[in-house]
């Protein structure tokens, strides 16, 4: 069992313990612990399932493990409210005790230089680049506990710190500039198309050696890829275009919910463009 198999199981049982728990269960109740149940399951499939063995050889199951671990599982997590709802479990006195002190007594804070959503938008991009430069990928997928204990933490926390300041997480609202959220999505939408093209179309070798040997002395328990670099390269340009694919199912319906925001705060569609059009213009004349 795997580290964040471990947690996974642990997480799904926290969430079915406070639904069982929960005085009001209504329809957002249900929704929300559903949500937080499904999404550490999707966690304990990419980290701990027969799943996980097949992304230590296979390049587009790695990408796919990937792909849940750093952002279906963060996105959901924090959709569902999964802490707030965790708190129940707990008596009413040390609850309320435990949330005097995160908000009001708790002395040691993470800076603002630190905790803010340029530093996430870098953490998460530059997770996701590192971990597909060949040495350093090569050498997770020949070590097990690289993978378990460094790189999907890695993806998963970078995830939690990112979608923090993307995604609403009930009833604490999200307080990011719409320009730094919408820069954020941006950006790091077109890194991976960048890096999903450096991987497909810019190079015509497959990156990664490990793939094509034809044992891994460091895990003998485990077959090694073996394959044809032709094919090997294949499984590349295809682990390229689930990236690239990746990108339009989290990052449009973040874009939605940006645009759903300017709204609110606008009034009207027309209302949001014409004053960004006002402001484009007078910045122009000056």
């Amino acid at each position: 069992m795997t580290p964040l198999g471990v947690v996974a199981m642990a997480g799904a049982a926290l969430s079915v313990g406070a639904l069982i728990r929960h005085p009001h269960r209504r329809q957002r109740v249900w929704g929300q612990c559903a949500l937080s149940i499904f999404s550490w399951g999707l966690l304990w499939f990419a980290a701990a399932s027969p799943f996980e063995r097949l992304g230590m050889m296979n390049l587009p199951d790695h990408m796919i493990g990937h792909v849940i671990v750093m952002f279906a599982v963060p996105m959901g997590l924090i959709a569902s409210s999964t802490l707030r709802h965790w708190a129940r479990l707990l008596p009413v006195g040390w609850r309320r005790r435990l949330q005097r002190w995160w908000y009001l007594d708790r002395r040691v804070r993470i800076p603002r230089a630190v905790a803010n959503p340029i530093v996430a938008a870098l953490v998460l991009n530059g997770v996701m680049v590192a971990s597909h430069l060949p040495r350093l990928f090569d050498a997770i997928m020949l070590h097990d506990w690289m993978m378990q204990w460094l790189m999907e933490p890695a993806f998963l926390l970078s995830g939690f710190f990112f979608f923090h300041y993307l995604i609403p997480s009930w009833p604490r609202p999200v307080k990011t500039r719409l320009r730094l959220q919408f820069l954020m999505v941006v950006v790091s939408m077109f890194e991976m198309l960048v890096m999903a093209m450096a991987m497909s179309i810019f190079t015509k070798t497959n990156w990664y050696s490990v793939m094509t040997l034809s044992s891994m002395p460091s895990m003998p328990h485990m077959p090694g890829m073996g394959i044809s670099p032709a094919t090997a390269f294949a499984h590349q340009q295809l682990a390229a275009a689930i990236l690239w694919i990746c990108g339009d199912f989290w990052a449009v319906p973040c874009l939605v919910l940006i645009i759903r925001r300017l709204v609110l705060r606008e009034g009207s569609l027309m209302g949001a463009l014409e004053r960004q059009t006002s402001r484009l213009s007078s910045v122009t004349s000056a």
